[in-house]
């Protein structure tokens, strides 16, 4: 059936692979966004610059809690980088007459998600080119699990957004593929400096990731085999650091500081925790990593692998991940905040999927395991396809959440985007009167669907919602014993 694409140039695959994308992006990006910080905080600098040439979003109509204040006026409190790609892509928008202005930022949040989606896309490219070096790959096979690397990851739920975290999976994949080919032919001065610039981006992108990423590649640069150790990783130093001015640059830019705001708002979080049970919930709880994609759990399979711990970068990418976890367990307690599963580890997905499918693509494993890892692939499918619903839905945010708060009663974003599905679909249903009765109880169904279709700017569901309440209560009083009452 593939034998065909297998045939085709390696140009032309990646035009097909570019329309494919595209047409998903157009398909699936969104048109607005929440009220969630992640979203809007980007935006309001996004919409500030573009419309009143200043970073301050003091008077920009997108609110947002994440923000600091300096020197008398508010900024957006995000690391910059996607918020400058996001401004000129705006540029490039404005130009053809799309702009963001308030009523009529909704093509431009869209195109904006378009391209996001597009650039999160290329985690499932760089999966293809990865695994068609491997010896002995199928290529359907090969096209298959560089599908599901995207669709049966949160990178599919995530990607109709603008947000870091799938564009720092697509970075991190190419850093994986990088770091093969210095294993394969041999590491270079400039492989060495390309590597310290997508590690530089990560940073960019993802704090600790990039820290513990930036760490573990110089230590693989330093343990490569190379008569020029000392000058390799020198180079490398210089692409990082050049990526670490980079982003000193944009904060001075923009508010006149080489640190980033996000150091000022977000402080790591030692106490008030039981530090067993938010590892177990981000991980496998309500919240858990693996819970959304289990398929990443036979990545244990290829730890165990001899043949897979021989691949250098293979153990520095399993290193590098199981320290960013250590470090969330410590440092976090607000489980990634309003958003659909734990999303800080969502760039190590795609690259744990990837060692599980060189794990098994070589050699083929017994017919029982294959259809145990394929009910897995079809959970992750299903979970991120809920997922694009919304992935920045409202619920439980740990400490940050108080004792008595609405989103204590919704901890797992599956079931309440699942829930709001069904109620705007079918509100009658028998699922949605079990999500209502059973699961939640009514009143705080009721209560946490204003909270959530408010967040989404669904106003034809909040008027419905309050028209179902009505309802309710006039129902509730009609009989003489509660009038009575």
């Amino acid at each position: 059936m593939f034998s065909g694409i297998f045939l085709l140039p390696m140009k032309l695959r990646f035009l097909i692979f570019l329309i494919v994308s595209s047409a998903f992006a157009f398909l699936l990006a969104k048109h607005d966004v929440t009220h969630v910080g992640i979203e809007t905080s980007r935006y309001s600098t996004v919409e500030s610059v573009l419309e009143r040439g200043t970073f301050a979003i003091d008077d920009s109509f997108f609110t947002t809690p994440d923000k600091c204040e300096r020197d008398g006026h508010f900024y957006g409190d995000k690391p910059l980088l996607l918020t400058f790609c996001a401004i000129a892509w705006g540029c490039v928008l404005k130009w053809f007459g799309v702009r963001y202005l308030e009523g009529d930022y909704y093509r431009a949040v869209y195109l904006t998600g378009v391209l996001t989606f597009i650039f999160s896309c290329l985690t499932g490219w760089f999966f293809y080119v990865g695994l068609g070096r491997r010896p002995r790959v199928p290529e359907e096979y090969r096209i298959a699990m560089s599908v599901l690397s995207v669709v049966s990851t949160l990178v599919l739920s995530y990607a109709v957004t603008l947000n870091n975290h799938t564009v720092c999976a697509a970075v991190l994949m190419g850093l994986v593929l990088l770091l093969e080919r210095c294993e394969e032919t041999g590491l270079t001065r400039l492989r060495a400096f390309l590597a310290g610039i997508l590690a530089g981006l990560i940073l960019n992108l993802e704090f600790v990731t990039g820290g513990v990423l930036g760490i573990a590649v110089f230590v693989f640069v330093l343990n490569s085999v190379s008569p020029r150790r000392t000058e390799n990783a020198l180079m490398y130093a210089a692409g990082a650091g050049l990526m670490i001015l980079l982003e000193a640059g944009m904060n001075m830019m923009s508010y006149g500081s080489p640190l980033p705001l996000y150091l000022f708002t977000h402080k790591p979080s030692f106490t008030e925790k039981n530090y067993l049970a938010y590892a177990f919930n981000i991980l496998f709880g309500f919240e858990g990593f693996f819970l959304y994609m289990p398929a990443l759990l036979f990545a244990g399979f290829a730890c165990a692998s001899e043949r897979m711990r021989r691949d250098r970068v293979f153990v520095y990418m399993m290193i590098s991940m199981l320290a960013a976890v250590f470090l969330y367990v410590i440092g976090t307690s607000d489980y990634g905040g309003w958003c659909y599963g734990y999303r800080f580890l969502i760039p190590f997905a795609p690259v744990l999927l990837y060692y599980v499918a060189v794990w098994f693509g070589r050699p083929r494993p017994r017919l029982k395991r294959w259809k145990v890892f394929r009910l897995s692939l079809l959970w992750g499918v299903v979970f991120a396809a809920v997922g694009v619903m919304n992935p920045w839905n409202a619920g439980y945010e740990g400490s940050s959440t108080p004792k008595n708060a609405l989103p204590n009663h919704f901890k797992n974003g599956f079931l309440a985007n699942a829930f709001v599905f069904c109620w705007r679909t079918s509100p009658n249903s028998a699922l949605t009167q079990f999500f209502m009765d059973r699961v939640y109880g009514r009143e705080y169904a009721m209560l946490y669907l204003l909270m959530e279709l408010n967040n989404r700017n669904d106003h034809a569901g909040l008027q419905r919602v309050i028209e179902q309440l009505r309802g309710d209560i006039e129902e509730a009083t009609s009989t003489p014993e509660n009038a009575l009452e």
